[in-house]
């Protein structure tokens, strides 16, 4: 990989489809992503739902290092807000906070971060499965 910021590795596990739109990486519980063409909209910014997607791994990503056990969770609500538009060439990265992890759900926020500009804030609640 090159371009990557120092530390961020490839997160294992993350299934066919956010591989399809990675390679997600991570460092610290923060994951990461380089945007570029095949990311982009029409108007040549980074697609919203590319950055749904990365504010929902995330969070599910945070509710699994939660746990000693690596517990399966599953999206119940996502909510995005999106500040400011990415381009291709950006390193964006997704910085959790999980407000509560009960036995049958998660409250989960999320800011999207390009350099120090916040652009998407995300909540969403899991359902824990296992």
């Amino acid at each position: 990989m090159t371009d990557v910021p120092e530390g961020f590795e490839p997160i294992g596990g993350e299934g066919a489809f956010v591989q399809h739109v990675g390679p997600v990486l991570g460092r610290d519980g923060v994951v990461g992503l380089r945007i570029d063409e095949r990311h982009l909209n029409s108007f040549g910014k980074a697609q919203g739902g590319l950055l749904a997607t990365l504010v929902d791994f995330a969070i599910g990503h945070a509710v699994r290092r939660a746990s000693d056990d690596g517990i399966a969770a599953a999206t119940v609500s996502l909510t995005t807000d999106f500040l400011g538009a990415v381009e291709a060439g950006d390193w964006v990265t997704a910085h959790t906070r999980i407000e509560r992890l009960g036995g049958r759900l998660a409250f989960v926020d999320c800011s999207v971060r390009c350099e120090e500009r916040e652009v998407v804030r995300g909540r969403a609640v899991f359902a824990v499965l296992s």
